[in-house]
């Protein structure tokens, strides 16, 4: 075998002994083509849906950070609204990494918001579990004064916008308003050793909460979400 170093014609390339003693070993891939020494960190965002993640040739880990889907909030009225529905769960390499949905919330009742939802790490994969945040109870049940307040959604990993929990159904006299839904569970996650693909599903959001008697129905959850990045070095 030989190594062939092709430089400008008006320069030179040239190789030095490292400062320190001892011998340095440069690994070339038995590859044809150009070997890049570097190569900057690639993104991949999904949003929705599921698919397969095809990991790019010659990385050497991923980064990977996800959650959950938030839950819905939950409607108010007389007699109580509809319950907030649950957020879907994301996936990443079937149950390599597991990011739970948040619960909806309580249709016009007080004290019960939506539960966030769990996430897992499974070997071998490495890192941290974030629970997604509770949604707030409403603020008074059977109160008469107009536009009682209603429960705020739970808040992820990446806050309310992303796996966030619904803001529950406000009332407009009487009756109980709607609890906010909680957030999706989170993670952030190293694959050392990559395999060449992965299957990913990405949470839904919860459906909001319908509404009852003289009532107003929730807002649904936020989908979650996952983001890998790929490295090279």
């Amino acid at each position: 075998m030989s190594i062939v170093l092709l430089g400008s014609t008006s320069g030179s390339i040239t190789l030095q002994e490292p400062a320190v003693a001892g011998t340095t070993v440069l690994d070339l891939p038995a590859t044809s083509g150009t070997v890049a020494l570097y190569a900057n960190p690639q993104t991949t965002h999904y949003t929705s849906g599921s698919g397969t993640y095809t990991v790019p040739a010659n990385c050497k880990y991923l980064y990977v950070e996800m959650v959950g889907g938030g839950g819905g909030g939950g409607g108010s009225g007389v007699g109580g609204g509809g319950t907030g529905g649950t957020g879907g769960t994301s996936t990443f390499g079937s149950s390599l990494l597991t990011c739970v949905g948040g619960t909806g919330g309580a249709n016009g009742a007080i004290g019960q918001g939506g539960a966030g939802g769990t996430a897992t790490i499974s070997s071998p994969a490495t890192g941290a579990t974030f629970t997604g945040g509770v949604g707030a109870p409403s603020t008074d049940g059977t109160g008469s004064a107009a536009y009682v307040s209603s429960g705020s959604g739970g808040s992820g990993i990446f806050g309310g916008g992303v796996g966030g929990g619904g803001i529950g159904g406000y009332t407009l006299s009487s009756g109980a308003p709607g609890s906010g839904g909680g957030a999706g569970g989170g993670l952030k996650a190293f694959i050392t050793n990559p395999s060449s693909t992965y299957s990913y599903a990405v949470g839904a959001a919860g459906s909001a909460g319908t509404a009852g008697t003289s009532g107003v129905a929730g807002l649904a959850g936020t989908a979650g979400a996952i983001f890998i990045t790929a490295y090279f070095g």
